[in-house]
């Protein structure tokens, strides 16, 4: 009786080993989100630049919050300050009876954003699947405030973008976003009476999705994972 216990024991001391090993291994890559900050470029498209990209690009800068739902899915909240500015006269036959106009715009971006990685992101562990690297895809809602002649206004957008990151060690993370931030108002580019005409120069009417400014944000981004993820031992699960 005593010889069978010392086994039992020998083999529960083993299971007990393993699952101290897979927890270690797993919280090298298991943590509950990150935080991060970046900077680039913003520019603008609209009534005083419905064509060129990365034109008149201005500094744009700010921070992110990541959580991670599972391996693929990440919620990431944003915060953006930026500037974009736009000139009809670098252009040809931009606004009705040739009119001209052009303006410089400063905005806040708060928004709340679902990505989707194309590879299980992480750093080198037991499961062969998760790559140091992967692109991305995110899509989500958000919020603008900007300056009008009349004063500060606050409208929704709708975020949709690309991007690439990589692990550069098991914290601490590289990566590049590419975003366009679409609004659902004309009259981003008006900041002064003179620039009125920008708001619905051709009278084509209130269209949620026609006639509406965009501002893009292309960023690099540096960030560390916080809070580890406890790990728990599946072998002794009932």
């Amino acid at each position: 009786m005593t010889q069978r216990n010392n086994k039992y024991g020998a083999i529960l001391l083993v299971v007990l080993l393993a699952c101290l090993n897979l927890g270690t291994s797993q919280a090298q890559d298991r943590y509950v989100g990150e935080f991060g900050l970046f900077g680039g470029d913003s520019y603008y498209n609209g009534d005083a630049n419905n064509r060129k990209i990365f034109y008149e690009n201005h500094l744009a800068y700010g921070g992110l919050l990541r959580y991670f739902i599972n391996d693929r899915a990440v919620l990431k909240l944003d915060v953006v300050r930026g500037k974009v500015s736009g000139d009809t006269r670098n252009f040809e036959n931009m606004l009705p009876n040739g009119a001209e106009a052009s303006f410089e715009q400063k905005y806040w971006d708060v928004g709340l954003h679902v990505e989707h990685n194309f590879l299980k992101y992480g750093f080198e562990s037991w499961d062969r699947e998760v790559k140091r690297h992967t692109p991305y895809v995110l899509i989500g809602p958000g919020l603008t405030v900007y300056e009008h002649w009349r004063g500060n206004h606050i409208t929704f957008n709708l975020t949709f973008g690309v991007g690439y990151k990589f692990k550069l060690w098991k914290r601490w993370n590289l990566g590049f976003e590419w975003s366009m931030r679409k609004l659902f108002v004309d009259n981003f580019d008006v900041v002064s009476p003179e620039s009125k005409i920008l708001n619905d120069p051709y009278r084509m009417g209130y269209q949620p999705l026609k006639n509406n400014d965009y501002y893009t944000c292309a960023m690099v981004f540096v960030s560390v994972d916080l809070i580890k993820r406890k790990s728990k031992c599946n072998v002794l699960r009932k």
